[in-house]
């Protein structure tokens, strides 16, 4: 089975480990080299050349092509075995396994497809005193049984193919599952396409194939190839052999045997040498060679020679002498005279319409007569012996619809297993037998081209029910139990890289589910009455899973709660509980939880936020005061999340909020304008929301606090470092941020109570925004703060929230997943494009119509008085400075906070006179 392309290296590294003899590159060269498709289609090709290679020459070609299929038989046994040398360095898992044992046996059995080998399983039948009619009958059994299980074993070079496939297919799933994780989705068009590309993107994230689909698979494909080759094994082994060729050739031999032995006894009897004369051309007629080329029997109602598989094709005396050999040969000779008697006996049996014979010999070519009526003066020695004879096949022949392609003057020209040999035997001892007999050899070459023709519908029939079966044996389970963990594996799997990406994933199923639902309406639309009524006969015979689709599967309400509990740890812990779940995910040695995971230094900009009056309105609120906590959490964390912030503590009226910046100048602009930016959409938020202006006419709350009561949070923000990570006991604990920096940005916010604004911003944070962001700030005090040992500048965002008007609410509608769905793909794509270079956070503060009507009020005559009156400020001209701030105090037609907060600070105790160790430092407490 084909691996993942992430593992060579630890491949490499764990047998480099293991065995420490080769070297590293030895592995890798190894593994590209089997891996490579250019490879992996030659062995395919000459696998397929393997299973067919023999049997098309048997079928196409004749002896002296058996070089040529020799040399390519030797080429494939040398590819295979470096193959199988390749794959053990080269893949992990592959030695001694299954598939190797397989390889090799398959490997092995090309040694029985070379001619020479093969040759030594079938007996050659010139043993003299042998069985056949003349050779053991045992050895012809066992040379049967082995030839049968030699082609058996050829198929196992199926396997090579069927492997070769599972490789590809895997390597090319791989390439898939990577172009398709790189490819974004660009538009939100439902097509089958994009549902097969979800569906990969959701089931197979980790763009490999599982260690349970693995061996799944693995465990399947052995399970059916065993099947097939013990059920390919045992049927030819337990089947009765039957004789394919005429038993007449047998019985024959024994006939023409007796008859010339008669002829022998008194060779002065012409009607003895007339009865050997008949019963040699009956013999020679009832298996004619010539009969079996034609297109059908002479007659239609009788049989005739075309209806055997073997044919007499050579006939004479094998001896182990030359002198008795020559006289029985020249005894045997036929007559020209009785070959066309018997000619003209044929032909009027044919022509007579009154005879109805059951069996008809046919004729000779008139060149094969004359071949007949000679002297058998053929040669045809052996090692051990000498023949003569003739053959009917001995030359070239096209006469009517005969025909002699490639003739055969001598049986050694066929095949071993192309020729048969027949001789008598009742009466005759092995001694009489060597001494001389007559031998009829068969042309056995249509039986065995036939038989290549049935090879190769059995090896194509094995391939395909090896498919099938391995497809089917194997879809159910993946279908209902091996894809369903395979997706869920996937998910943990992402979990365990970022567990902050749960969310998406939940709503990528959703997407998937929608899809799917969609085409299958479409689907259903367009089907005809027929099409219809197919899909309903498909179910009713179960060949369709559409009515078990729609059952809720276990594995499916698995997956489902996989997806919620990762989108509640994602929500639970937060950002800065991301390590934790991390590295807990990774754990597999135990499944003990451990929490107390060492904390991450991060940059970030830090923002705290709280509502103002808390205590009051829960007093008030009692138990909706959980309501009135979330509807300002959706706003605060929608806000924050939007400028790619991560909201992490809500105690109830306080937010920390955090940003999170790269090794990067850019990078940390903008983050820093988009901390900024978003406090303030924020408050332009709560004030235009027509769910929290509904607080202004409580009853309670106006009771409280005045009749102009109103929901508000002040914010602080400052940039540093922070440790994060969870904190707590095994019996519970909160994932945050430990820092004195976290110290510094509650101390700003609660500066804002001093001041009188919504907003401040620390020194810290307009230091490393844009210019043009850090415009939007109006300094209004340098202060040591509690936690910070220096002191720092705080900065301002001017902001009217009492200019602004609560929006009509919206119109209820009824919102489908879907629809809510379609807006977080929106929120999504408008929250990246913030990150582009070619989006300019000052933009939003100049095109927002909200944050342009806060700011409207603050003009630019007011900034430069206000610059001037804190410059005498911070110098210590403290009467100068009360003139220049008692005038933007009231400028704006509304009372402002700084320029309050500074005068009443140079007032109490100081009576406007600079202390003598003033250094423009306020020490805030």
């Amino acid at each position: 089975m084909a691996e993942s392309e992430s593992r060579p290296l630890k491949a490499v590294s764990r047998r480099q480990t293991q065995k420490g003899v080769f070297h590293p590159n030895i592995y890798k060269v190894s593994r590209t080299i089997v891996e490579h498709t250019g490879f992996s289609i030659f062995t395919a090709v000459l696998t397929i050349y393997a299973l067919f290679g023999d049997d098309f020459r048997i079928r196409f070609t004749e002896k002296p092509a058996d070089y040529y299929f020799d040399a390519m038989c030797m080429l494939c046994i040398l590819v295979f075995s470096l193959e199988i040398i390749l794959s053990v360095f080269g893949k992990d898992d592959y030695a001694f396994s299954f598939f190797f044992t397989l390889d090799t046996i398959a490997t092995m059995t090309l040694v029985l497809d070379l001619t020479f080998v093969s040759a030594l399983m079938v007996p050659d039948g010139e043993a003299q005193g042998g069985g056949g009619a003349g050779q053991d009958t045992s050895a012809v059994q066992v040379g049967a049984r082995l030839s049968r299980v030699a082609r058996v074993l050829r198929l196992l070079r199926i396997i090579k193919i069927y492997k070769t496939y599972l490789e590809l297919r895997a390597l090319q799933r791989r390439k898939e599952e990577m172009a398709r994780r790189m490819q974004e989705e660009d538009n939100d068009d439902v097509n089958d396409m994009e549902v097969e590309e979800a569906e990969m993107l959701q089931g197979a994230q980790a763009g490999k194939e599982s260690r349970v689909g693995k061996k799944l698979s693995e465990l399947t494909t052995r399970r059916v190839i065993v099947i097939i080759m013990v059920l390919m094994f045992a049927v030819p082994l337990l089947r009765v052999e039957q004789q394919s060729f005429a038993l007449s050739a047998e019985y024959g031999a024994e006939v023409v045997n007796n008859a010339f032995n008669e002829y022998l006894q008194h060779p002065n009897s012409s009607l003895n040498k007339k009865a050997y004369e008949r019963a040699m051309l009956q013999y020679i007629y009832h298996h004619n060679i010539y009969t079996a080329q034609l297109d059908k029997c002479p007659s239609l109602s009788a049989d005739c020679p075309k209806s055997f598989y073997w044919h007499v094709f050579w006939i004479g005396i094998v001896s182990n002498d030359e002198v008795t050999l020559a006289d029985k040969v020249q005894k045997a000779q036929i007559d020209m005279k009785a070959v066309e008697e018997w000619e003209a006996d044929t032909a009027q049996m044919l022509s007579n319409s009154d005879l109805t014979p059951s069996y008809v010999y046919g004729h000779m070519p008139s060149l094969v007569q004359k071949v007949i009526g000679q002297p058998w003066s053929h040669s045809c020695d052996g090692d051990s012996f000498v023949r003569r004879g003739f053959s009917m096949i001995g030359e070239e022949l096209k006469e009517d619809s005969w025909e002699v392609s490639y003739p055969i003057s001598c049986p050694d020209e066929l095949r071993v297993t192309e020729r048969r040999k027949f001789m008598p035997k009742l009466g005759l001892t092995e001694e009489k037998s060597n001494e001389w007999h007559l031998a009829f050899y068969f042309d056995q070459r249509k039986f065995y081209q036939y038989e290549a023709d049935m090879n190769v519908l059995t090896i194509i029939l094995v391939s395909f029910v090896l498919i099938i079966a391995a497809v089917m044996f194997t879809s159910d389970a993946n279908r209902l139990v091996l894809y369903p963990v395979e997706k869920m594996i996937g998910k943990v799997e992402i979990i365990q890289a970022n567990p902050l990406a749960a969310m998406k994933v939940a709503e990528m199923e959703f997407k998937v589910e929608e899809m799917k639902k969609n085409k299958a309406a479409r689907e259903k639309k367009g089907h005809s009455q027929l099409q219809t009524a197919a899909r309903k006969v498909r179910e009713l015979t179960a060949c369709s899973a559409e009515n078990q689709d729609k059952e809720i599967m276990e594995t499916v309400i698995l997956e489902k709660t996989i997806i919620k509990l990762g989108s509640l740890l994602a929500l639970g812990f937060g950002e800065a509980g991301a390590n934790v779940i991390e590295q807990n995910m990774r754990g597999i040695d135990s499944a003990g939880v451990n929490a107390m995971v060492e904390g991450t230094r991060v940059e970030c900009v830090i923002g705290a936020a709280r509502v103002r009056d808390f205590s009051t309105a829960t007093e008030v609120l009692q138990a909706k005061v959980m309501t009135f906590v979330n509807q300002i959490a959706e706003i605060v964390h929608g806000v924050v999340n939007e400028f790619h912030g991560a909201a992490n503590k809500n105690n109830g009226d306080t937010f920390l909020m955090i940003w999170r910046v790269l090794d990067d100048e850019q990078h940390v602009a903008k983050v820093a304008d988009m901390s900024m930016l978003a406090f303030t959409r924020i408050l332009g938020a709560i004030h235009r929301s027509p769910v929290l202006a509904e607080y202004r006419g409580h009853p309670g709350l106006q009771q409280r606090l005045g009749k102009n009561c109103r929901v508000n949070l002040s914010s602080g923000l400052h940039y540093g470092w922070a440790i994060e990570g969870a904190v707590g006991s095994e019996y519970k604990i909160d994932a945050s941020y430990l820092s004195p920096n976290v110290s510094i940005a509650e101390s700003v916010e609660r500066a804002t109570q001093i001041y009188g604004v919504s907003i401040l911003v620390a020194e810290s944070v307009v230091a490393i925004c844009s210019p043009a962001v850090a415009a939007k700030c109006r300094l209004i005090d340098r202060v040591i703060i509690t936690g910070s040992a220096s002191p720092m500048d705080l900065y301002v965002v001017d902001l009217d929230l009492l200019s602004l008007t609560v929006e009509q609410p919206f119109t209820l509608q009824r919102w489908t997943n879907r629809d809510r769905f379609r807006v977080r793909q929106w929120l999504e794509s408008e929250k990246e494009n913030k990150l582009t270079e070619e989006t300019n956070m000052v933009n939003f503060f100049n095109e927002n119509a909200d944050i342009a009507s806060m700011r409207f009020r603050y003009t630019l005559e007011f900034v430069h008085v206000f610059n001037m009156g804190f410059q005498n400020y911070s110098q210590g001209e403290w009467q100068v400075a009360q003139r220049m701030l008692l005038r933007t105090k009231d400028m704006l037609g509304v009372e402002d906070g700084p320029s309050v907060a500074l005068l009443s600070f140079m007032e109490t105790p100081h009576n406007f006179e600079a202390p003598e160790n003033w250094q423009g430092v306020r020490d805030l407490g």
